[in-house]
């Protein structure tokens, strides 16, 4: 998933324009300090929270759990106000304007957003500076005795970062700086914001997997027992991938995910934390789960969904403008504050909407498709035996060819071996079994789900019938507001 933070930092530093012009040359210094006094805020609050957690955990270790709990509410807390200081800096302080106008930045392409985005870079920093500490003490990601050095952990979390923000920066590049001066004129169709994204979408979600190998340090699973296993797996599931990749974080991440949308060119990366933790029979269950997103369509449904959002942001927003239109003489604004008021809060609202409405619905399918793999990370290593209990594995060495089939009924065993991975990947990074998630909902709530499939042997076509249903109700209404944002922009 891509760095919410991040994201919503470009929308702020990008999406929303600020004033034109510069800031007078004796305001230069002023605002300069008001940026490093805001970044000094960042860095005081990050670092005082990661000497709270490593004080509280020595003095008292039956505490860990609830200081635990303390601090991953604190780092969402703390991730809200640096967007909240590096909004005030942009739009507030100017920083913007202080880069491209007074300093001469604009009109130099990346060069010059970069010194926009770059007190959010040290910002986001100097909180990772934070974690460290406060994980290090807590032992989430960098165990005891690990040997767990800062500017490791540093590089570990920006390559991360930025194997998943690669593509939306080139993404903007492209089209801003070499689409717009090629031709002038392109903007001015009313196709050429959709044809765009649709474009620049589909190519980078081709090259994905270009953008991973280059930013995590990854090299391929050995030939042994286990990727054999694998392999066999992916065969009986029709998976069709480039290589498995072991994904080397030092034993500070346990994770999974699968990039790439072409057979030929898809790479699944399995951390070194997860190999070294996990069984093999669970480490077949996680890869699983990820080839189910890939069998579902999850991706190209997001790609889809992704599509039809903005064509209805955009008739929300069109409907925004007719309203504060007519609402605009009605409201007595100050002559000093001038037309930019009524923009940002045009915009305000606008990014409001999108807030709750990502929020709501893309969380909720979001969470839908996530179970959907899960009972697909089940099935594949699921056994035929029907009084299962006792589970026979379905992978077992040696193995009869004959054995690819081209599924396997869900069994009770399949479900208890996903159960556990899950409780393997909570238990190692750290997260409260019954903590909420936005995209993947809590660890509790998906055990109890294969747990009710367990004792409801119907409970998984029910389940397949309702995400079905979800999926044709959200093509009605994407295909809808495409079809009304298309009417729209040539009439």
């Amino acid at each position: 998933m891509l760095p919410v933070t991040f994201l919503v930092a470009l929308l702020l530093a990008f999406g929303i324009d600020p004033p034109r012009g510069g800031i007078p040359a004796s305001d230069i210094g002023f605002r300069v300090l008001e940026t490093i006094g805001g970044i000094g805020l960042i860095a005081v609050c990050s670092l005082g929270l990661g000497i709270w957690v490593t004080a509280r955990v020595s003095t008292d270790r039956q505490s860990a759990s609830r200081v635990r709990r303390r601090y991953l509410l604190a780092t969402r807390l703390l991730a809200l106000l640096s967007l909240i200081v590096y909004g005030w800096i942009i739009h507030s302080v100017g920083w913007s304007r202080v880069v491209q106008a007074n300093w001469g930045f604009d009109g130099l392409g990346v060069l010059g957003d970069a010194m926009v985005f770059l007190p959010f870079l040290v910002i986001q920093g100097l909180i990772w500076c934070g974690q460290f500490f406060a994980e290090q003490a807590l032992e989430i990601r960098i165990h005891a005795g690990s040997g767990g050095r800062l500017g490791r952990y540093l590089i570990l979390r920006s390559r991360q970062t930025l194997g998943l923000l690669m593509p939306v920066v080139l993404t903007f590049v492209v089209r801003r700086d070499l689409l717009r001066p090629l031709w002038p004129g392109w903007d001015a169709s009313p196709m050429a914001e959709p044809m765009e994204i649709v474009l620049l979408g589909s190519m980078i979600l081709i090259a994905a997997p270009i953008f991973i190998r280059i930013a995590w340090p990854t090299r391929s699973l050995p030939d042994g027992s286990l990727r054999r296993r694998l392999e066999r797996v992916a065969r009986r599931a029709g998976f069709r991938f480039t290589d498995v990749l072991i994904w080397d974080t030092g034993g500070c991440v346990l994770n999974a995910c699968v990039t790439g949308i072409l057979p030929g060119f898809r790479y699944v990366l399995l951390t070194d934390a997860l190999l070294e933790s996990m069984s093999p029979v669970e480490v077949a269950a996680v890869f699983g789960h990820e080839i189910g997103h890939i069998a579902h369509r999850h991706l190209l449904s997001f790609g889809f969904f992704f599509a039809g959002s903005l064509a209805l942001l955009s008739l929300i927003g069109d409907g925004l403008d007719r309203a504060f239109l007519w609402a605009g003489p009605l409201v007595l604004v100050p002559d000093w504050m001038g037309p930019e008021v009524v923009d940002l809060a045009r915009e305000s609202v606008v990014l409001a909407i999108l807030g709750v409405y990502f929020w709501f619905v893309f969380g909720y399918l979001s969470r839908r498709f996530e179970r959907q793999a899960d009972v697909f990370g089940s099935r594949v290593v699921s056994c035929e035996a029907g009084d299962c209990p006792p589970h026979l594995d379905p992978d077992r060495e040696p193995w009869d060819p004959s054995d690819a089939r081209a599924g396997l009924p869900l069994c009770r065993g399949g479900l208890r071996t996903f159960a556990q991975a899950l409780a393997i990947v909570a238990q190692f990074n750290g997260i409260d079994f019954d903590r909420p998630s936005w995209r993947h909902g809590s660890i509790a709530y998906r055990i109890r789900f294969l747990e009710q499939l367990e004792r409801e042997p119907g409970g998984e076509r029910r389940f397949e019938r309702e995400v079905l249903g979800l999926r044709i109700l959200l093509a009605i209404v994407m295909v809808s507001a495409i079809g009304a944002a298309a009417w729209r922009q040539f009439i």
